[in-house]
């Protein structure tokens, strides 16, 4: 047909997408509730800004960096909710900006660019609170500020001064040290891209190993420089011995954990966010080809810049799969670059994910519809990684699109919008609300709280208490080993006897929610199995109780001895470890 343009191949298209996915997803984006992890660095930059010393008072396994940055956020900005994800969306698309521009660099038309940013805005504005404001994702901009500079500096090699060179190595490296005080796992990406560049960094020298020995050093010495005042801090804020027990006592059981999953994190990969993670494949496929098939000094501009972002992708892919956690927050940045890799070879991926993600919504899982498209659906093999519904059509969420522009949005429009509200990492800002407004009439005080699980954290920053025990996430804590187990519960035996109440979260528990208020005369829930009824908290009387039952209110009337925080499947299959 005449003037028709394949709809892959309109950058007006992708346009359009993208700008309706803004549209609608930024409103309920900016009130979806924190996830427990950023709750935890609130109350870690909270102590840091009220005089407390980090890793004494709130308990943290990670370098301070991802603190700092939530200290600057919190002490300029307030400490809603909306102030913090506004700063992250204003980091997720600067670091959107900057892959475009990359992949533009690296050969990609008007149209794959379009088609690219429409699956970034639809991706990231409707993914699940658990990965948004995390480390990782705030980790990549630094990290692309810096291979942007390099990329910078091997074009003009050749034109520029050793002083020039030495300059601009110093600032990469300071960027490189950003993210490396974010997450020390950086390194293994920013390796890969030094190596992609050598070879071309060098050009036509006739001192080739000097140039890159003055590279290194002074890529290094802006890292170790800004290392050197991350390490003054810890000093003078007396912070350095805690660091130091930190990461000689705890992470080293931490890594062999994480390396003893590896097995099974391998075919994680996959079904983190279906079906976005299923294109990992191909991205890698197409990045190795253009990496290991290239040679550097042969290369223009556009095959360099492409080589350089296929080689950053790969080494991104290989850090998060080996040396981290199957946690769906790690494996953001990298869905975010593999739409880079693809807009650069102009491969249409992303224009078929969207377009498949419209086809199930509307025609296979509306809900209008017969009941067999449901049947269809789950005789396809692994269709947990092929089915998900898309948040832009689950109509009761988009509905509350207007109550997004009131002045004081409610309890309940945050519960609304939220995706993950009753998973146990999820916090429900009514039911959570609800016992928030209960002990403000108890009128507590600092150390007498103890948020037992990660989703009551959030107390302790809305009633403006300072926690009777270190430890935030205890579940990781106690998990890394025995040794790590007793020290829980040592420093709980000290809290205590001062302490005056304490809060569960009965999601952390079971996944049988609608029994939690089928109660005996204790106040626990009957599906509570034994073993644990006579641990802490659940050793302690019930005072409160949410109105779900999801959150308990226990009055600390005894020492108390900890337990492991297990999260069943299934409440008949719960059993003590």
């Amino acid at each position: 047909m005449a003037g028709w343009t394949d709809p892959w191949r309109s950058a007006t298209a992708g346009w359009l997408v993208a700008a309706c996915s803004c549209a609608l997803g930024i409103p309920l984006f900016v009130h979806m509730p924190l996830w427990c992890d950023i709750t935890l660095y609130d109350v870690a930059a909270r102590n840091i800004l009220t005089g407390g010393t980090h890793y004494r008072d709130v308990f943290d396994t990670n370098p301070p960096g991802f603190v700092w940055l939530l200290c600057g956020v919190r002490a300029s900005l307030g400490w809603s909710t909306l102030a913090l994800r506004i700063v992250d969306l204003v980091i997720v698309a600067t670091i959107a900006i900057l892959l475009l521009r990359w992949s533009k660099a690296a050969g990609s038309d008007a149209a794959s660019r379009a088609w690219a940013a429409a699956a970034m805005s639809a991706f990231y504005l409707f993914s699940t609170e658990f990965n948004h404001a995390q480390r990782d994702v705030w980790m990549l901009l630094p990290a692309l500020l810096a291979i942007r500079l390099r990329l910078k500096r091997v074009a003009q090699v050749s034109s520029h001064s050793n002083g020039w060179l030495v300059l601009t190595g110093v600032l990469e490296g300071l960027l490189w040290g950003a993210a490396f005080w974010i997450k020390p796992h950086v390194a293994i990406p920013a390796i890969v891209v030094w190596l992609a560049c050598a070879r071309r960094f060098v050009g036509t020298s006739a001192k080739p190993l000097r140039r890159l020995l003055c590279d290194v050093a002074s890529v290094l010495s802006g890292g170790l420089a800004l290392g050197a005042l991350g390490i003054a801090w810890l000093v003078c804020t007396g912070t350095w011995p805690h660091f130091v027990d930190v990461f000689v006592n705890w992470n080293a059981s931490y890594l062999s954990m994480i390396l003893g999953e590896l097995g099974w994190r391998f075919w994680e990969e996959f079904r983190y966010f279906p079906p976005w993670s299923l294109g990992i494949v191909a991205a890698v496929l197409l990045a190795a080809r253009s990496w290991f098939t290239a040679r550097v000094n042969t290369l223009d501009e556009v095959q360099f810049h492409r080589v350089v972002l296929c080689a950053f992708f790969l080494g991104w892919v290989a850090m998060a799969l080996v040396l981290q956690r199957a946690f769906h927050y790690v494996h953001v940045p990298e869905t975010l670059l593999m739409f880079a890799v693809f807009a650069a070879h102009r491969v249409a991926v992303p224009f078929v994910l969207i377009a498949y993600l419209f086809i199930l919504n509307v025609l296979l899982l509306n809900p209008l519809l017969l009941g067999w498209q449901r049947q269809l659906l789950s005789a396809v093999p692994a269709s947990d990684c092929l089915v998900s519904r898309h948040p832009a059509f689950l109509v009761e969420r988009t509905q509350c699109w207007p109550e997004c522009f009131e002045l004081k949005p409610s309890r309940e429009l945050h519960r609304t919008v939220g995706l993950q509200v009753n998973d146990f990492g999820g916090i429900d800002p009514v039911e959570l609300g609800a016992v928030e407004d209960y002990l403000r009439t108890q009128h507590v005080g600092d150390r007498e709280l103890i948020a037992w699980h990660s989703t009551t954290h959030p107390l302790y920053l809305s009633l403006n208490v300072k926690p009777a025990i270190r430890f935030m996430h205890l579940s990781t804590v106690i998990e890394i080993g025995p040794w790590q187990y007793e020290q829980v519960k040592s420093e709980l035996a000290e809290a205590t006897p001062h302490a005056r109440f304490a809060v569960s979260d009965m999601h952390r528990i079971t996944s049988a929610h609608h029994r939690l208020n089928e109660v005996g005369a204790d106040g626990l829930p009957l599906l509570l199995p034994e073993w644990q009824r006579g641990q802490f908290p659940f050793n302690q009387p019930v005072l409160f109780r949410s109105p779900t039952g999801r959150y308990l209110v226990h009055a600390i009337q005894q020492p108390a001895v900890a337990w492991d925080c297990k999260i069943p499947r299934n409440v008949d299959d719960v059993q003590p470890w």
